[in-house]
């Protein structure tokens, strides 16, 4: 032991003096852990023991039998991350030969696989290039990251789009540089310097398509994965606007009022933001320049308005205007229109309305609600004939035709501004016609309204804030509601502000408010009032209680009538109990036979004697069943000897009825036991004879 112990330390620090031999082994990456990669046994024919001097965590050597197998995963792309050209990845272990007193050196080469995918650095790319490009231009994309070698690496690429409905495929193979589709609109391109580009082969124009939407696949030929590129055109001011029309006609008379719209022109401009945004202009009046007291463009809206009264200008039977549109962009050169504004003779339409509250410019006349039917709206005049139009079910007033060029508009109903708060009214006479709406005016007449007049509230703490909520339906101050106390003092606990009810028993020192609230309940009534004149108002009653105090507490009435109730049910019981325990015991004194009493022995012979009887007629089986006894236990609390009663034989349950019709005796077998019986009992005594008659009666 002391001598390899010797051996082992010459060898460590004099290895410089000692031969050594370097072996060579090729082993793929991603080998299955236990797999044996070499067998120094093969080294030698004789068997050599070998001492490891350096080792690697991946392997692991048995010093027994030589061998050398994987202990941990080989994963090359993580051993040598930083060896790009795939030269030299290697595992060295040396040993020591025992034999032989030299090193050995084992070198393990670690060749790679394809084990890895190629991966992007994002699913979507977005980029943009501005229309009217030159035709050729170079987009850098993003490559696909493989860190496998190159061999095992990316070796294809491939575009996919679609273009004028049919799928086009661009692809480039790394290895050979070969692209056999450079004749395409768009087609990738790798140079020298390992870059991925987008090569546009077009001129592109954002006014026929806007957005182009490219597939990129990366492909080792195990592997492959693909990304999505978006390319938005951006737009330039390359067009100028249009009119839809190059002339425009236009009617007025001369009773069109002052700011009047006569038309709103629109021009389009196929561009985008801001170079689309259209300036509109008014160049010229009858050839002239733009400056006049007449109309007036609006350079955003393109709307044309009349500025003045025209009354003035009776001769006049036609305006030419000249209408110019442009982007704003400069040196834009502008798209033209004209506007014919012809003069055309009109009747006129005069109005006077009963109302003093009139629009400025007559458009609205405001009457009041509650009016009385038939108030006065208007009186209409013209040089023609007058035509009144509205709706044809809810007009809302009514014509009284004066002449063929006169009428007054009455109100046809009281109006109700809650219903219904305006009416149209158009006017026609000849080319001519003119408009005006009806405007109902609130008045108060409408209360706040409550949804019920009493509302539950369940106090569920001891601070809460309810907001009360009535509603009226007229309008400004009318409709405004405001809310007070009224009715009994309020507890000093519950409070009205604005709209907010606050109960707050948190401040009473000795929590009477909540304690009066488990053990009863409490209303208070809350008056909705309205700001208008004569002031309306009505009232809600809030009924206050917990809900806990209904399920835990027991009033002492309620105690009282429940054990109240209790008791009689057990009286009530108790005498059913004694009724029929005394009618029991009845019975079984009047069963008792006394032997003592002759009385009963001779209704004890009768029975016997009856049995004997009813044996000689039914039969000894049956002789049981025509007893006084069997006959009281079934229904009857008597059998009634009486010859005058008869017995009968029925389907019941009970085998026996008595009747009382007289029967025949030779009816029945039971009519002559009948008088079998009362034969025997005659023979007995004629002294009982008084027994007999009252035991023939009762028992």
């Amino acid at each position: 032991m002391h001598l390899l112990c010797c051996v082992l330390l010459l060898v460590l620090f004099s290895s410089t003096s000692i031969e050594s031999a370097q072996q060579e082994i090729f082993l793929n990456e991603e080998t299955p852990i236990g797999t044996i990669i070499f067998d120094l046994n093969t080294l030698s024919s004789s068997l050599i023991t070998y001492q490891l001097l350096e080792s690697s965590s991946l392997l692991s050597f048995n010093s027994s039998t030589n061998l050398i197998s994987i202990s941990k995963r080989i994963d090359r792309d993580t051993l040598c991350p930083n060896d790009d050209t795939c030269s030299k990845c290697q595992i060295t272990i040396k040993f020591y030969d025992m034999f032989n007193y030299e090193i050995l050196l084992l070198i393990f080469n670690i060749n790679d696989i394809n084990d890895n995918s190629p991966i992007f650095s994002s699913n979507t790319y977005s980029i943009s290039l501005t229309e009217n490009n030159i035709p050729g231009i170079k987009i850098g994309l993003s490559k696909g990251e493989d860190i496998d070698c190159l061999d095992n690496g990316v070796q294809l690429y491939e575009l996919t789009y679609i273009l004028n409905g049919h799928i086009v495929i661009s692809s480039i193979n790394l290895v050979h540089q070969q692209n056999q589709t450079q004749n395409q609109p768009f087609y990738l391109q790798y140079d020298s310097n390992s870059e991925l580009y987008l090569i546009v082969n077009q001129t592109l124009d954002r006014e026929l398509q806007h957005e182009y939407i490219f597939t990129v696949t990366a492909n080792d030929y195990s592997h492959t994965i693909s990304s999505k590129l978006i390319l938005t055109v951006l737009d330039v001011n390359d067009h100028t606007a249009r009119f839809s029309q190059s002339v425009y006609p236009v009617n007025i008379s001369q009773s069109t009022l002052p700011g009047t719209i006569l038309i709103k022109l629109t021009a389009y401009d196929p561009d985008l933001d801001h170079n689309a945004r259209i300036y509109y202009s008014l160049l010229t009046i009858d050839g002239a320049n733009n400056k006049n007291d007449l109309f007036q463009v609006n350079s955003h809206t393109g709307e044309l308005r009349l500025l003045a009264n025209l009354s003035n200008f009776d001769s006049k039977k036609i305006f030419k205007l000249i209408i110019g549109a442009s982007d704003g962009s400069n040196n834009a050169i502008p798209a033209l229109t004209t506007v014919y504004i012809n003069m055309i003779p009109q009747s006129i339409i005069s109005i006077t309305f009963g109302s003093n509250r009139i629009s400025k410019n007559s458009s609205e006349v405001f009457i009041e609600e509650n009016l009385p039917n038939a108030t006065f709206i208007a009186y209409v005049t013209s040089d023609e004939d007058l035509q009144v139009l509205s709706e044809r079910n809810n007009r809302g007033f009514f014509i009284q035709k004066l002449s063929e060029n006169s009428l007054t508009l009455l109100t046809d109903r009281s109006y109700d501004r809650e219903i219904r708060s305006s009416y149209d009214v158009l006017i026609r006479s000849g080319n001519n016609e003119r408009s005006f709406r009806i405007v109902v005016t609130d008045v108060n007449d409408f209360r706040p309204q409550w949804n019920s007049s009493l509302l539950n509230i369940n106090i569920e703490s001891q601070f809460m804030i309810l907001t009360l909520n009535a509603k009226d339906e007229d309008e400004n101050q009318n409709g405004k509601v405001g809310y007070r106390k009224t009715g009994y003092p309020w507890p000093t606990w519950i409070d009205l502000v604005a709209n907010k009810l606050i109960i707050n028993c948190t401040n009473e020192t000795d929590n009477s408010c909540w304690q009066n609230l488990l053990h009863d309940e409490l209303t208070v009534d809350v008056e909705a009032y309205d700001h208008g004149k004569p002031e309306l108002a009505s009232i809600i009653t809030l009924r206050l209680y917990h809900s806990l105090s209904r399920t835990l507490i027991i009033r002492p009435e309620y105690i009282l009538i429940g054990v109240g109730s209790l008791l009689g049910v057990l009286f009530i019981l108790v005498a059913l109990v004694l009724c029929i325990c005394c009618r029991r015991k009845d019975r079984k004194s009047k069963n008792i036979i006394d032997d003592n009493n002759p009385q009963q022995k001779i209704i004890q012979i009768s029975s016997s004697e009856q049995s004997s009887s009813a044996d000689s007629l039914y039969g000894s089986d049956k002789s049981d069943n025509i007893t006084l006894e069997t006959a009281a236990s079934c229904h009857l609390d008597m059998f009634l000897f009486s010859p005058k009663r008869g017995v009968i034989l029925t389907d019941l349950p009970y085998q026996y009825s008595f009747t009382n019709k007289p029967i025949h005796p030779s009816d029945n077998l039971t009519n002559k036991l009948f008088h079998s019986i009362q034969n025997d009992l005659s023979l007995l005594t004629d002294t009982k004879q008084d027994i007999l008659t009252k035991r023939g009666t009762y028992v």
